[in-house]
């Protein structure tokens, strides 16, 4: 008696599997085969390592090095590997984006891995996941409802005219973002004040097959002047370099016949998708006209939430592609106070963006760190153990040293607001706040980065034996237990020290000479 239900409960679960299997193949084919896959798995280290050795300064940049696009939407500005060496030696490019106000960034896609940051402003976000539906509305009722909606307006022979489209999120000032290489993203400056990103393109990662620098398509835009049905066209625009980097209108290079045929559309519809937008890059929306946007989904009211999953319900044949990626989280805002991964009264805070706070960069295996030390506070000596770090300053100015192999001082200057630097893999640095203190984004190469340090309740000379200290460094029982005890209640970050002033100064030269030494021999 129970064999028959037994085995209908059977069927249904290989069914379900099997739909399960074909329609999350879109996605998963894309994003699946990341995981337990290390960013370098496919990683031409040869060149990097060369250019890694090749290096003997570096320096700090402004992100136009390669390319510089204004417009009256916004502005483009981009360093690639090609112009900076020390951007080769880590595997990416870096970019600065400013969008004015009731401006948008064309909808386009990269061909590369993209870890972005929200310096100041705050707009929209859209990012396009293939095989998910277009679920996201105005209105926030149910997806039942809305199923049942379709339905009926199908049972009519009518068609369902309501706006909808795949998420749009809502994007401030302090928000990392993911976005994966080839999925479509546009944004709009929907706020009172510019909308500026910075951003790295990880061109380095295995998904990036086609070449290693950075591209990106524009899916608007437009069009080579020797595209095939495209013209171009730049009115307002002022560009300092090459269009080294950033493409054209794509839709333009296609024959507009052939364009019209797939969309389904009139010949002249398709000549406007290929003409009509001579803006590159940005786009303003008319003058006293917004866009009208879907509102962002309230946590409260997912809805994927509440839906039954009992075998042999009718409503629960779903194919388990909108809760297993489409609704995946690709933004963690890492301004938030309450979240601070470290704080030091008088020294600063800091937030870690990782794996684990947000799951999307383990497809990336890139992650980032949001810093803020206060006035002449400083962040410990410190190497990283596998990653090569990229930072931007967004506020104040400050201090940077960083040393090398072979003992050699490759950077001791200062870094204002606006400005990078590449910090390279086991390259040891020290940041001091100056007296407007230094706040500063961290992109790093990987999605889970860890560091030495050479001070604090984690330092490695701490964590040695003091005869090891004093044998090395030549030093006394007293000096090696100050080495040792005398910052080991501090963490990362270290507040303003009056001892730092003190008259001790050639005693900590002689010191960091020998740190120096030491740190040779670890990297």
């Amino acid at each position: 008696m129970k064999a028959g239900p037994m085995r209908s409960a059977r069927i249904v679960v290989l069914i379900a599997a099997f739909a399960c299997v074909l329609f999350l193949s879109p996605v998963t084919a894309i994003y699946g085969e990341r995981r337990g896959r290390g960013r370098r798995a496919g990683y031409d280290e040869q060149s990097s390592s060369s250019a890694c050795r090749r290096l003997q300064r570096l320096s700090t940049h402004e992100p136009s090095e390669s390319e510089s696009i204004r417009s009256e939407g916004g502005t483009f500005e981009l360093s690639t590997e090609e112009d900076n060496e020390e951007l080769e030696c880590a595997g990416v490019a870096f970019f600065r984006k400013t969008i004015e106000r009731d401006a948008m960034s064309l909808p386009q896609y990269a061909g590369a891995d993209l870890l972005l940051y929200v310096v100041r402003g705050e707009g929209r976000l859209g990012i396009v996941f293939p095989g998910c539906p277009e679920t996201y509305r105005e209105d926030e009722s149910s997806f039942q409802g809305r199923r049942s909606r379709r339905r009926s307006s199908e049972r009519r022979g009518e068609e369902d005219d309501e706006d909808s489209s795949q998420k749009v999120r809502r994007i401030r000032r302090g928000d990392v973002i993911a976005i994966f290489a080839g999925a479509a993203y546009w944004s709009y400056n929907d706020g009172n004040e510019p909308l500026q990103m910075v951003a790295i393109a990880d061109t380095s990662n295995p998904q990036n097959q086609n070449r290693r620098d950075y591209s990106s398509f524009p899916l608007a835009g437009p069009g080579s002047s020797s595209g095939g049905g495209g013209r171009r066209e730049e009115e307002g625009e002022e560009e300092s370099r090459g269009r080294r980097g950033v493409g054209n209108n794509i839709l333009a290079g296609f024959n507009t016949r052939t364009l019209a045929q797939s969309l389904d559309v009139e010949l002249e519809t398709a000549r406007r998708l290929q003409q009509n937008q001579h803006s590159r890059f940005f786009a303003r929306v008319e003058r006293g006209r917004r866009l009208s946007l879907p509102a962002p989904r309230s946590r409260s009211r997912s809805p994927y939430a509440g839906r039954q999953r009992q075998w042999g319900r009718e409503d629960s044949a779903e194919n388990g592609v909108e809760e297993l990626v489409c609704p995946m989280r690709v933004k963690h805002n890492a301004d938030n106070p309450e979240d601070a991964d470290v704080y030091v009264r008088d020294g600063g805070r800091m937030n870690i963006v990782n794996r684990y706070k947000l799951p999307a960069l383990k497809y990336l295996g890139l992650g980032a760190e949001r810093v803020i030390l206060r006035p002449r506070a400083s962040f410990v000596p410190s190497w990283r153990m596998n990653a090569h770090a990229i930072m931007y300053v967004t506020r104040g100015e400050g201090r940077i040293e960083v040393v090398g192999d072979e003992g050699r001082s490759v950077f001791d200057g200062r870094v204002k607001e606006g400005q990078f630097i590449v910090i390279p893999q086991f390259y040891a640095v020290v940041k001091q706040a100056g007296e407007d203190g230094l706040e500063y984004i961290t992109f790093t190469t990987s999605d889970n980065s860890y560091r030495s340090t050479l001070a604090g309740r984690q330092s490695v000379l701490k964590a040695m034996p003091e005869e090891v200290l004093r044998a090395a460094y030549r030093i006394d029982q007293n000096e090696a237990r100050q080495v040792m005890r005398n910052r080991e209640h501090d963490t990362l970050i270290l507040p303003p020290s009056s001892s730092s002033l003190s008259g001790s100064g050639r005693y900590n030269q002689d010191q960091q000479q020998n740190v120096t030494s030491l740190l040779v021999q670890v990297a």
